[in-house]
């Protein structure tokens, strides 16, 4: 009985094991014709297709899915590419392993070499050993989902990814992809890669579920002259204590530049991290929260760390227009990173508007901490203090003025928190109203507000809606939060007759009205407040004791509603 077990044993591994390549003559396969050609190693089954061993797309050839269907993998089993691999299901094609409650090991994944051209869209791969990218080919993944991905050490029976659900060596654009609960990172490279990844759009939820030291967001170096793109992704945990949310590392010196822009990430052990040198990196406009799980300072916790070592070390770093909120830190910097966090010189212009909230432990707040010996620049920033001024922010900055061996931190002047509020008819809140103002396009919510932060200054602005008056004016900034109030006018079912002649215009201290019975004339500020009327005018409107500008006039004739824009100087 123990010789025949043992004999059958063999024979199954060996059937595990069977291979098929494609012969590189440039045929195009999919599914149905490899089932045919194969000799068993892809079948059809009850309505799936299953692999029982390897498939191996040789140069030259394509495999190419492009209908909704279910792929069953067995254990051991893999697909490897040299060749071109085209998914694009209308829905979903699923690759998943054939006992996805099994305990022990499952198909090994997908590895796409040298070469490779890679599309995958609409495909979900879970239960298996993920993707592994190797340099020196082309590859897109856009609305994929990966999940429950494994790794197993092992050259012939563990996973092929080995660093994250998606491991990369190689150039690479994946977009909004879902990528959750996978027993190692999201996504990773190497330190030395020297290539560059976007990484735009996707949704990550609990990955590095066997709580290793690992953030879900795992990249390295860009190469020289590249630049990684991480971009508008959320990024959440879930309870794993040692998994962190976003890092950019160069290890080995090897060059590479970084944009982190526009992500989500909440409940990690940190949020951002760009560690190394050789780089220079753009943090702005992310989301950082509660990135605290993990609960030791001493070990993480904090919203943005940058971190070089050496006093040669090259890392230049701009951060701008973050929300950095419940962490055990805001931004830590640790020994020789050169960072901008807002500058008003012009030749290195950065305006802040960093906004820190929530961040500390042992019952002290800790905005920013730089713990090495540059002197950095943070101007412009709204800082965790109830008022903006040089006293108050440097209990929340931690730099010079607390040990003399770190680097000083210019903070002033800080931000302060404009706020409109935007008006139509009935003084009730204008929603989509439109304001101009430094540079910038704010659009009013459904409270007829919205805000920004400045830095002091004199700031002109403009405010249009649709079918209503347009407004100016001037923010004037100055230590202090500041609410500016806006009325527009309505125009519906105003009309603008011919016939009527209005002069001067410009005009200095008076007008002239021709043409028409006028019952009564107001002359209304572009905010839509009226200054003076005139009942039953005649003649000439006197302009005396207008301050210089722009006006409407308003004219009431006949039933009728009439405006001019006039300008007095």
């Amino acid at each position: 009985m123990k010789r025949i077990f043992t004999l059958i044993f063999v024979a199954s591994a060996l059937f595990a094991q069977a291979q098929y390549a494609t012969p590189g003559t440039g045929v195009r396969w999919d599914l149905e014709t490899l089932a045919e050609n194969s000799g068993g190693v892809v079948f059809e089954n009850n309505g799936h297709y299953e692999l029982n061993g390897s498939v191996v797309i040789s140069a030259n050839d394509t495999l190419e899915i492009l209908t909704d269907l279910t792929l069953l993998l067995h254990d051991l089993s893999y697909i490897e590419s040299h060749g071109v691999f085209i998914v694009d299901a209308p829905d979903q094609a699923v690759f998943s392993a054939i006992d996805p409650e099994s305990t022990g090991i499952k198909w090994r994944g997908i590895r796409l070499y040298e070469g490779h051209y890679t599309y995958l869209r609409n495909a979900t791969f879970e239960y298996g050993g993920g993707i592994k990218v190797n340099n020196g080919g082309t590859f897109h993944m856009d609305a994929c989902t990966l999940r429950y991905n494994y790794y197993l050490s092992g050259s012939t029976s563990g996973s092929l990814a080995s660093g994250g659900a998606l491991d990369i060596s190689g150039p690479a654009t994946i977009e909004n992809c879902s990528i959750y609960s996978n027993q190692r990172a999201a996504i990773a490279s190497a330190s030395n890669v020297a290539s560059p990844i976007i990484f735009r759009n996707n949704y990550l939820f609990g990955n590095t579920t066997e709580n290793s030291n690992r953030p879900q967001i795992n990249l390295g170096p860009a190469g020289p002259g590249n630049t990684t793109h991480i971009v508008g992704n959320t990024v959440i945990g879930n309870g794993f204590v040692q998994s962190g949310g976003i890092a950019y590392s160069s290890l080995l010196g090897v060059a590479g530049d970084v944009v982190i822009d526009s992500n989500y990430v909440e409940a990690n052990r940190y949020g951002i991290t760009i560690t190394g040198s050789g780089m220079n990196g753009w943090i702005r406009h992310n989301t950082l929260i509660d990135n605290n799980i993990q609960n030791n300072p001493d070990l993480g916790g904090s919203g943005i760390n940058l971190t070089a070592s050496a006093a040669a070390a090259y890392q230049h770093v701009m951060v701008t227009g973050n929300v950095i909120e419940g962490n055990l830190w805001g931004i830590t910097i640790i020994g020789y990173p050169v960072v901008n966090m807002g500058n008003n010189d012009p030749e290195n212009y950065n305006p802040g508007l960093n906004v820190f909230s929530g961040n500390g432990n042992g019952g002290v707040t800790y905005d920013l901490y730089n713990n090495g010996p540059v002197n950095q620049m943070a101007m412009g920033n709204l800082w965790d203090v109830a008022v903006q001024d040089a006293e108050s922010i440097e209990t929340v900055v931690t730099h010079q003025a607390d040990d003399l061996a770190l680097g000083l931190v210019t903070f002033m002047p800080a931000a302060q928190k404009v706020t409109f509020s935007a008006t139509g008819s009935g003084n009730l809140p204008l929603e989509g109203a439109s304001i101009e103002i430094a540079g910038e396009t704010l659009t009013t919510d459904a409270n007829g507000e919205a805000t920004l932060l400045l830095v002091n200054g004199s700031y002109p602005y403009q405010v249009t809606a649709t079918n209503h008056t347009t407004a100016t004016g001037e923010a004037v900034v100055n230590g202090a939060d500041l609410e500016i109030t806006i009325t527009l006018t309505s125009t519906v079912g105003i009309t603008e007759l011919k016939g009527f002649r209005i002069y001067p215009n410009p005009a200095t201290s008076y007008v002239r009205i021709e043409g028409a019975s006028i019952q009564k004339a107001e002359l209304l500020q572009l905010t839509g407040v009226v200054v003076r009327t005139f009942e039953n005018p005649t003649g000439s409107l006197s302009l005396q004791g207008i301050r210089p500008g722009y006006y409407f006039l308003r004219l009431y004739s006949n039933g009728e509603v009439i405006v001019y824009r006039l300008m007095i100087r």
